[in-house]
Parts: C-alpha cells; structure tokens; sequence
C-alpha cells in the first residue's frame, strides 16, 4: 500500500534553506578594486619612452569572482523556489484532503459529525483500512455509547445477541451455565473487575469443570494471549464467553482460599443446557419440610414453582423453606406471576418510579393473560393466592438480587414468612429492552435503566439491601463455603438449619 501524502509530509525532510553569509562575503569581495602590483624598477640607460601593456591576471580575478557570485545567487533563487513550491504544494494537498472529505459527506464543512469525520479518514487514509466491516464498527461504537452513559446497566445487543438472550430467559440455553454478577475484586493490592459467579446450572459445562459458586472470573482468553475483563470490560468479556455449541473458552479465575485468593485456569466447552429456574426437594432433617430454590425469575419460572409445590405437597410436606440465595433476579412478569400466588386480589406488588420520584407504574396482583412468549407467565383467577396459607420461611443471602429481594421483601411486607440468612444485594432499579426497530430502519436493541421501584412498604432497598428479620441473620461457615453450593451437606448449610428450626 502507497504512503499518503501526510504520511510523505510526516517521514520526508524538508530542504534547508541555502546559508546567506557566505553569499554577501563573496558579492562584498567581487565589488573591490583588485590588487595591482608595482612596475618592476628599471634602470635608465638612456631616455628611451617605455610603454607597458597592461597584466590580464586582475581581470580573470575579477571576472572568477563575479561568476562564484552569479551561481551562488542563482542557487539561491532557485533553492528558495524550489521550497516555495514544496510547501504551495503540500498546502494544495491539504486543502484537496479537506475538499474531498467534504464530498463523501455530502455536506459542507462543520455540518457533519465528529463520528461521520473520524469515519471517513480512516476510511480515506488508515492502513488498516477495510479489515473491520462498517457493521462491526458501528456496533463498537453502540457498545461504547452504551457503557459510557454512566448507567452500569446499559448494554446494546445486536440482534443475534438479544435472541441468544431471549433463549437463556425462555429456558433454552447455550454457553457455560452460569449466572453472574458484575463487580470488583482487589487481589495483593491489584483491584480487578470480574464476573462473580452467583449461581451454576446443573449438567452445564460449569459444573462439570468443578466451578463454584463463589469464584471469579476475571481473564479470558483471545486468540493466543489471556485479556483481563479490566481490560476488555464487561460487555466485551460477556460476549467472549458466550459462544456456540461445540466451541472452547479458556478462563482465568480467582477462588477464595485460606483468607485469600488463589488463581487458576479453566478450560469449558460451550453446550446447551437446560436452564432450570426452580430446583425442589425434602429435607434429611426433616421430611415434613420442603425445600424450593429458586434459581432465578425467568419465563420458566412461574410454572417451575408451582409445579414444585404443588409435588411436594403430594409427598406430604407441611413446610416449605423458599430459598433464593444466589438468585441474581430476572423478569417483572415473572416475578409478579410467582408473588400472585401468595398474595390477594389488588394487593400491591411493587411501584416504578421515575427520577422525578413519580410513581409510573404500579404492579398488582391479578389475572394474568398474554398471548406472547409470555404466555408462560399467565395466572388464572383461581390462582390467585393460592399459596398464601403455606407455612413457610425465605432463606437470602449478600448474592440475593433484584426480583429476588422483590420476592423477599414482599414475603416480609405482608408478613408471609420470616427472612433468615444475610442482607441481600441492594439492587432496586428496574431495566427495560427497547428495540432499536421501534424509531425506524435499525437493528439492536438498548437496555437501560428506565425506573427505581419500591414494595408496599415504600421504602427502596436500592444500595442498602433486604435485611433478614431481628435475630435470624446467620452467614455460612468456612467449612461449607469450601464446597458448591448447589452440593453443600445439609448438616453443614447453617442458614438452612435455621430456617427449618422456625417451624418447630
């Protein structure tokens, strides 16, 4: 490829300029007299008349000189017009630059924007130019709008991204399995942003490479080399992760060991999954206790847990200890579907509410009919507080976000069950997905925060956390910390153990 010419102007060297002293000491020296010698002396023998023809030395002198002169001045001259002319020139190249620019804008100068410019000299003049597509380019730059905003949860996905997103909400998944939350870690004096893993699916990829809940990933490997999330940021380093079917991911985690961290790789092939939200059982301890952990609030969600109680009262469970530790939250509509069977006509969900601090929407309990892929979420007349005599007790703990404290706090609120285990994330923001499709030809969809939002006691928890109730709040030991959590011994789960002494 050809150097452009600000590339020439940049390497190249202008002329330097011919020195003008010596110049004026050559013209100072040609306009003196020359030197003339005296006449020999001769002696006079006789009075002879003498006649001398003059010396021609002088003249050649003179004549040599004036010529050293002429040249040097002609040079001169010439020099100076030659860098005139280098720098009309170039001057003429910058202006063509400009003039060009203006033309594959189409409008004229200072009438497009920073981006359309930045686009076409790098388009016009990058060496690099032509390796990314414009498409991936402009989804760069969507992303990079999107995590500049200042709202930690602004994304723009691409349309294959959110359908791959829409999958793993749905039930259907493909990747490593697990759910994370987005936060930082400071390691021997280095803090790191990392992927905390919050919960593992059973059967995916994550759990059969013996990851925990816990452990934080935060380096991944592209192509030969390993990338901090630091580096990457989240969104990128989301992206790497996911992947198809069949296709490998390297990974670099962080796992708590010993009142520190230890550091190690983990290499996953990407499969599919099946994204159970809600996972049910009875308890060792007791076989009258039921227990239902609720992964996560997804389209599988309201049916899942329904489906989970209603089996586990055929088993004979009396009690039923609802677990949402690790839960990282998920839809309204299934959280609201999944809080219509505790709660009575009209009652109050929760409240969206705008900066201004008006309130936009307010979620009640009530029939629930959609004809859409969330049709999954509906909830009859019938099903209306259908669970809400259960004996029952809501374990949480510090990884216990979103639509989860939405499900604790409304068991609280109304006085449903007492709260056992730890004070919760502290997230009571609400996201939406608009589809970039909705304000003309374009593709994509942004996720933004669009309001706060409040349960029936009016009171955010946002930043502070759902508290468990005076004198149940109780932290795992060392010792079950050491294993996953989705295979931790019921005799060593002490927020467990106390949830079950509440029915006695």
């Amino acid at each position: 490829m050809n150097q452009n010419e600000n590339e020439r102007e940049l390497l190249s060297t202008p002329q330097p300029e011919p020195a003008l002293a010596p110049v004026a000491e050559v013209e100072e020296a040609a306009n003196k007299p020359a030197p003339v010698k005296a006449p020999a002396t001769v002696p006079v023998r006789k009075p002879t008349q003498i006649v001398r023809k003059p010396s021609s030395a002088p003249i050649w002198v003179s004549v040599l000189c004036m010529a050293m002169a002429i040249c040097i001045l002609a040079t001169f001259i010439a020099t100076n017009n030659a860098n005139r002319h280098y720098y009309t020139q170039k001057l003429q190249q910058q202006q063509a630059v400009i003039d060009r620019l203006e033309d594959m804008a189409g409008t004229p100068s200072g009438e497009f924007s920073q981006l359309e410019l930045l686009s076409k000299i790098f388009a016009a003049y990058s060496y690099y130019a032509g390796d990314v597509s414009e498409e991936e380019l402009m989804t760069a730059v969507l992303k990079a709008y999107a995590a500049a905003t200042g709202d930690d949860y602004a994304e723009y996905y691409t349309d294959e991204e959110f359908m791959a997103l829409t999958a793993d909400r749905e039930g259907v998944a493909v990747g490593i399995g697990v759910s994370v939350i987005q936060t930082e870690l400071t390691v021997s004096g280095v803090t790191y942003r990392v992927f905390q893993i919050i919960s593992i699916y059973q059967g995916s990829p994550a759990e059969r490479a013996s990851l925990r809940v816990g452990d934080c990933i935060y380096g991944i490997r592209v192509d030969e080399q390993y990338e901090s999330i630091t580096a990457l940021g989240y969104d990128q380093a989301g992206n790497l992760i996911r992947g198809e079917k069949g296709t490998a991911v390297d990974l670099l985690i962080f796992r708590a060991s010993n009142g520190g961290y230890e550091s190690f790789g983990a290499s996953l092939v990407r499969d599919a999954y099946e994204a159970e939200s809600v996972t049910h059982k009875v308890s060792k301890a007791d076989p009258t206790v039921g227990i239902v952990h609720i992964n996560s609030f997804d389209l599988t969600t309201p049916h899942q847990f329904k489906n989970a109680v209603l089996e586990l009262q055929k088993r004979g469970v009396e009690h039923f200890v609802f677990d949402v530790r690790n839960n990282p939250g998920g839809d309204l509509q299934s959280i609201k579907a999944v809080l219509t069977y505790f709660l009575q006509p009209g009652d109050l969900i929760l409240s969206s509410i705008t900066r201004k601090g008006q309130v936009a929407v307010s979620y009640r309990a009530e029939p629930i009919q959609f004809t859409d892929e969330y049709a999954a979420c509906n909830v009859s007349k019938d099903e209306i507080g259908m669970f809400a005599n259960l004996d029952m007790v809501v374990i949480c703990n510090k990884n216990t976000a979103s639509a989860a404290e939405v499900f604790t706090a409304t068991m609280r609120d109304y006085e449903l069950a007492p709260i056992v285990g730890q004070t919760t994330f502290g997230k009571g923001i609400m996201q939406s997905f608009l589809p970039m499709s909705a304000f003309g030809n374009f593709t994509g969809y942004v996720k933004m925060t669009t309001y706060a939002y409040v349960t029936k006691c009016g009171i955010t928890y946002h930043e502070l956390g759902v508290h468990p109730d005076e004198g149940l709040e109780i932290a795992l030991s060392p010792e079950a910390l050491e294993y996953n959590f989705y295979v931790l011994p019921e005799e060593l789960d002490d927020q467990l153990k106390l949830a079950i002494d509440q029915f006695k």
